[in-house]
């Protein structure tokens, strides 16, 4: 099944088009240029990459907010808006994870938390910076996936965290 996006990264609106193929692998049309892409889940919204060109693999998380996403890969996070309300990869990652309910959000890569900025009991907003975390020198803000109330904070300022570690719990 061919999967057709208008997505806008920052200012940017691209034409997007992913193609499941056979062995993990995918055709990823951005705008008209093509490329394979070796691409296969390795956690609910945790996704290895291997790019064309060769070159290490790369661990992108991709966690749904609304009918978009916040794409973290390395130390950057981005959103990206998806313009086709009819068929988002946001739905497809929620429906993956599973009914709506508490959701631990974890951090995507270890280093120390900065700044905690919300307390439980807490309502959020999907986007909504919960948590930042430093890793080799840059700061990376952990967002909130979807709208909730904070029902624990399981980080405090200061603390190291390892990659994949619940920071707080989303409910």
């Amino acid at each position: 099944m061919i999967h057709r996006f208008s997505a806008t990264v920052g200012t940017e609106t691209r034409n997007l088009t992913l193609e499941p193929l056979e062995g993990g692998l995918w055709r990823v049309t951005l705008d008209g240029q093509e490329r394979i892409v070796d691409a296969r889940r390795i956690a609910d919204s945790t996704w290895s990459i291997l790019p064309p060109e060769g070159g290490p693999a790369r661990l992108v998380d991709v966690d749904p907010v609304g009918n978009d996403l916040v794409a973290t890969v390395g130390s950057l996070s981005f959103p990206i808006k998806l313009a086709d309300p009819r068929r988002t990869l946001s739905a497809n990652v929620t429906a993956a994870r599973g009914p709506a309910g508490p959701l631990a959000v974890r951090s995507s890569m270890p280093g120390k938390v900065i700044k905690v900025q919300v307390k439980a009991g807490a309502d959020v907003t999907a986007g909504q910076s919960l948590v930042i975390v430093e890793a080799m020198k840059m700061e990376n803000p952990i967002l909130a996936p979807r709208a909730g109330k904070i029902v624990q904070v399981h980080v405090e300022e200061g603390q190291a965290v390892e990659a994949n570690q619940t920071l707080v719990t989303l409910g």
